[in-house]
C-alpha cells in the first residue's frame, strides 16, 4: 500500500486554497440594474441595500480571501457580506428591525447563499444566486422568499459599467478637499 509522503501532503495543504481561489468567479465591479430583462417583486429584495424592489446600482468588492461585499447606492450604511463555507448576518430594516442570516457556497459560476430573514413579526427562508454570464458582462441575482402562499421570486439582471460618471453625480456626493479647507 502506497502512503504519500509528509512533503506531498504540504505541498497538497498549500495548493488547497489556491484551487479554492481558482474555483470562484471574479464578480467585482459596477452593476446597472436593466429593467427590461428583470423581474422585480418587491417582497422579494436584497434586504439591507434597499426597501423593496432593486437597487438600481450595485457595487461588488471581492477580496483575494473570497468573501464578497455587495453594495448598494440607496442604503450606503449597511453592505450584505457573503462568505462562502461560513455564516453572516447583516441587519436590515423592512418595515421593522430585522436581520438576514445567509451561509454561502460556490457552485460552478454561481454564489449560492441560503438562510432566514428575521423580524419581530415573521421568519422567512431565503435564497440568492448570483451567477455572472460566461462573457462576464452580464450578473443574474436570483432571489427567492419562502413565504406562506408559496414562493415568491425576483430576477434582477445587472449589466456592467465601466463609467460611473462624476463623483459629484454619487448619491453622496464627493468633494474638494481644498474647498473643504477654505
Amino acid at each position: 500500500m502506497l502512503r504519500p509522503s509528509v512533503s506531498c501532503l504540504a505541498v497538497l495543504a498549500l495548493l488547497a486554497p489556491a484551487v479554492t481561489r481558482a474555483q470562484t468567479v471574479d464578480l467585482s465591479g459596477t452593476w446597472s440594474l436593466d429593467e427590461e430583462r428583470s423581474r422585480v417583486r418587491a417582497e422579494a429584495t436584497l434586504a439591507g441595500l434597499i426597501g423593496a424592489g432593486a437597487p438600481k446600482t450595485l457595487h461588488i468588492t471581492q477580496p483575494s480571501n473570497g468573501t464578497l461585499v455587495v453594495e448598494s447606492q440607496i442604503n450606503e450604511s449597511y453592505a450584505r457580506l457573503y462568505v462562502p463555507g461560513e455564516k453572516t448576518s447583516t441587519p436590515i430594516f423592512l418595515g421593522e428591525p430585522g436581520s438576514i442570516t445567509m451561509t454561502s457556497r460556490w457552485e460552478g459560476r454561481a454564489l449560492v447563499s441560503e438562510g432566514t430573514r428575521k423580524s419581530p413579526s415573521s421568519t422567512e427562508n431565503v435564497r440568492e444566486v448570483f451567477a455572472l454570464s460566461e462573457d462576464g458582462k452580464t450578473l443574474e441575482v436570483d432571489i427567492s422568499l419562502e413565504g406562506a402562499d408559496g414562493d415568491i421570486v425576483s430576477t434582477l439582471r445587472y449589466t456592467r459599467i465601466r463609467d460611473v460618471g462624476p463623483c459629484e453625480s454619487w448619491p453622496t456626493p464627493c468633494k474638494d478637499p481644498m474647498r473643504t479647507r477654505r
